[in-house]
């Protein structure tokens, strides 16, 4: 009985893991990294854009139908309001489209919802509270259910959402409470109808933006150790090196080796490796600022990259990892043994005219003159010494 019950335990782990993973980032997107929130914000960009230009258009084709079958003076009055509707959708699409950053595309739907909204807010009042099932005026009671249901195209978090859902409902029962119909017979059908129909726009919603977090972890973080992969790295190292560049800020990088990694994995097999990786990986990130970038750079390789960090202080930083490090005590699942590892660290500070590549490349010079030095060790490698080693060994060939 009780290997039935850790047997089951054991396969709701990774379930239990993955749901405790997602759930605050399917709440709000605090947790979320910059990088993922700049990949959102693309999505978003494009289909609110997309949206506001569709629906400018299907507002602006509908004008006949209200010249024909309104009241002219309502008929005048709604058709002015559809054209104003119309212009700021295409002005919210343009705007939207000229912008990236998340918090502008949260506003751009915000103001989307809330243009729909007072749009069936003083439709209804021009048309006094429309009451007959049958009669063409209606049909604008029931454009709170089409409002809710544009929303599933959007990876919104659950915040996201209910506030978003907050202000159609919020304007419904406005106008019900005008119209002095808010409890009637025909108004709680729509009730239960928008409540379900919302619930399967969040399920929509929850599962876009899951499959979009999944994606994106997949394609930018490294499968082992959960932290960024060497693509992603570089390329959010790259921005940051651009803005210290304009800032004028320093930026180090350092570049860390696993002294004899390899010998770790031929005794006591890859298992362990993985678990040493993981190890330091764990350590590293509550060592690190919310500025500074960590991520693996190949097998037992790592990069460190800290803006706003020059030379001393990146020497400094250094000393203390390797100190830190040689405390580290992994248990590695096998007759309660625990191994201990080393570090080298390579450094390499900008200067002006570096780029990404050559801050890496001296890092990794330095990093071979540890090797030399006995390892556990870190070397700074300045501007110009790569020329001259280059040097020496093009007249060695």
């Amino acid at each position: 009985m009780d290997k039935k019950k850790q047997t089951m335990r054991e396969s709701l782990e990774p379930l239990i893991k993955s749901v405790k993973l997602y759930l605050p980032d399917l709440w709000s997107s605090k947790t979320h990294t910059s990088s993922f929130q700049n990949t959102r914000s693309g999505y978003l960009r494009n289909r609110t854009s997309l949206l506001s230009i569709v629906w400018g258009v299907l507002f602006l084709l509908w004008i006949p139908f209200d010249l024909c079958f309104l009241p002219l003076e309502q008929g005048l009055k709604i058709t002015i309001a559809r054209i104003s509707l119309g212009i700021l959708l295409f002005l919210l699409a343009k705007k939207n489209h000229e912008h990236t950053s998340l918090r502008q595309a949260q506003w751009c739907i915000s103001a989307l919802v809330i243009a729909f909204n007072l749009f069936y807010f003083y439709s209804i009042m021009v048309l006094d509270f429309p009451q007959a099932f049958s009669s063409y005026e209606y049909g604008y009671t029931l454009l709170p259910i089409i409002h809710i249901a544009v929303l599933t195209i959007l990876p919104l978090t659950l915040k996201e959402s209910l506030g978003l859902l907050a202000a159609t409902i919020l304007t419904q029962i406005s106008v019900n409470l005008i119209a002095e119909r808010l409890l009637s017979p025909e108004n709680l059908a729509n009730y239960w109808l928008q409540a379900v129909l919302a619930l399967m726009v969040l399920w929509s919603q929850l599962s876009k933006l899951y499959m979009l977090m999944r994606l994106y972890r997949q394609a930018t973080l490294d499968p082992l150790t959960g932290i960024y992969n060497r693509r992603m790295l570089l390329q959010l190292a790259q921005k940051s090196l651009i803005n210290c560049e304009l800032k004028g800020n320093s930026f180090s990088v350092l570049l860390f080796d696993i002294d004899k990694f390899k010998r770790i994995n031929d005794t006591w097999g890859h298992g362990a490796g993985d678990k040493v990786l993981r190890g330091f990986t764990d350590f590293m990130q509550t060592k690190i600022r919310k500025t500074d970038l960590f991520g693996r750079y190949g097998g037992e390789e790592f990069v460190l990259f800290l803006p706003r960090c020059d030379q001393a202080m990146a020497h400094k930083i250094s000393e203390r990892m390797l100190d830190s490090i040689r405390k580290l005590d992994f248990p590695i699942g096998l007759d309660d043994t625990h191994l201990s590892i080393t570090t080298c660290i390579g450094i390499s500070t900008y200067s002006p005219g570096d780029t990404l590549s050559s801050m890496l490349e001296r890092a990794d010079r330095a990093l071979y003159e540890c090797k030399k030095s006995g390892r556990d060790c870190c070397r700074f490698h300045p501007v110009g010494h790569l020329h001259l080693e280059s040097e020496r060994r093009q007249a060695v060939a």
